[in-house]
């Protein structure tokens, strides 16, 4: 069975990428419905990321982690930043593994052809961070070919 594999740390940008992405008609649902996909794992690992603050940093008196300035910017007070990273690892590195099948195969396809064919530019991070994504579906795509072949 063909698949796609995210690891949690990709899902943001794929999401962001894809919010971004103007389709119209039948991709633009499709990208939607992809959308959703993603987004109720990538809720799924916030809460989660939530939960590990709370047992990593400082709690005010309703239970909720608190806040320190970082220059301009607020991150969480962390109690030891060491053990947080390496409580986060595992956390980030899982992965999320779409099998594809008669349900979802159009949807897959649709959102293939519409990243590897977005006629954007890319620059900087983002060219590095499109790759990787398009490579996921590069896979599916060089799986399909070898599939017809035998």
């Amino acid at each position: 069975m063909k698949k796609i594999k995210f690891f949690i740390h990709e899902l943001e940008y794929a999401l962001l990428f894809l919010y971004e992405l103007k389709l119209i008609d039948y991709h633009s649902r499709m990208k939607t419905r992809f959308i959703k996909l993603l987004t109720d794992r990538f809720q799924q690992y916030k809460e989660e990321y939530l939960e590990l603050v709370k047992e990593h940093a400082h709690l005010d008196e309703n239970g909720e982690p608190l806040l320190i300035e970082d220059g301009s910017h607020n991150r969480y007070d962390i109690k030891d930043m060491d053990k947080f990273k390496l409580a986060l690892i595992p956390l980030l590195e899982e992965e999320f593994i779409i099998d594809i099948n008669e349900h979802n195969q159009k949807m897959i396809q649709s959102v293939t052809e519409s990243i590897l064919h977005c006629g954007l530019s890319f620059g900087g991070q983002d060219q590095f961070l499109y790759e990787s994504l398009c490579s996921k579906f590069e896979e599916l795509l060089e799986a399909e070919c070898s599939n017809k072949s035998n």
